[in-house]
């Protein structure tokens, strides 16, 4: 790679809706190559101080496709975030995007989970005090940012319902979009990426200090250990995803339910196995 190159696709999001799966299946494709690292974040976040320099040598210029996946770039609700349309519109206007969506009462509560599992007191109250997990799933409300920039001609909306149903025609899809060429074998996507939520211990586990001496001196994989269904329920129950309430579910999909709305006229898109 020589010089790098910018990107002419990005994968926006949604947080917790399997964007890391297809960020791997986009780079299994012969004429695509994603970024080696996962949530570069450059637009906004932790790496937007880097030069474009940096950014550039991300990306193969062999490819005509190149991209990355930062999910945190559809957080328009977050002060950390809001301004990466606009940033990313100023230096690629021509870039594609992929959207990628799921049931956002099921996504809720995968999101429950993850703020659980790794992230720190002072974010899990941030979230907590914005609506962050509700928020996160507002996908209409998220697109409109980018839509003051691109066209929606150049923002495919994919439902991983779609993607886990049928892996190879959905991406086949994706592909066309891209004007990339389809690919023939059924075989290349039967894997899923980034279960995280349910195979690790809490980080503040992970970080103590009897946890690290125990990890280093077992003689047996400790992470998988203490990732078992037994030690998981009856050590940090929380991280298991929250049975909601017939009453929560009905007051999600009650708030849900416009935004899911204008979601289906902006997209033409079913969305058929929805809860709202």
């Amino acid at each position: 790679m020589t010089g790098g190159a910018l990107p002419n696709l990005i994968v926006i999001g949604a947080m917790k809706c399997g964007t890391t799966s297809l960020n791997d299946y986009l780079a299994l494709h012969p004429q695509i190559h994603m970024a080696a690292a996962k949530e570069i974040n450059w637009f906004s976040g932790e790496q937007a101080h880097r030069p474009i320099e940096w950014y550039k040598a991300q990306f193969d210029p062999a490819f005509p496709v190149r991209g990355e996946a930062s999910q945190n770039y559809s957080k328009a609700h977050h002060p950390f975030y809001r301004d990466a349309p606009a940033r990313m519109a100023e230096l690629i206007p021509d870039a594609k995007l992929l959207y990628i969506v799921r049931d956002p009462i099921e996504r809720y509560r995968s999101h429950i989970v993850e703020n659980n599992l790794d992230e720190p007191d002072e974010d899990r109250a941030w979230n907590l005090a914005n609506d962050h997990h509700f928020e996160t799933g507002r996908y209409a409300w998220q697109l409109k940012p980018f839509l003051e920039h691109y066209p929606m001609e150049q923002i495919m909306v994919v439902d991983s319902d779609d993607l886990r149903r049928d892996r190879l025609a959905t991406m086949n899809g994706i592909f066309a979009f891209l004007g990339v060429d389809a690919v023939t074998d059924p075989g290349l996507f039967v894997f899923e990426s980034n279960t995280i939520d349910s195979n690790m211990a809490p980080l503040h586990w992970r970080l103590s200090l009897p946890y690290r001496i125990a990890h280093r001196l077992a003689p047996f994989d400790f992470h998988r250990f203490m990732a078992h269904p037994f030690i998981r329920r009856h050590f940090y129950p929380a991280l298991l995803k929250p049975d909601l309430s017939d009453e929560e579910i009905a007051r999600l999909r009650e708030r849900y339910a416009p935004d899911v709305a204008e979601l289906r006229a902006l997209t033409g898109q079913a969305f058929a196995g929805w809860q709202v």
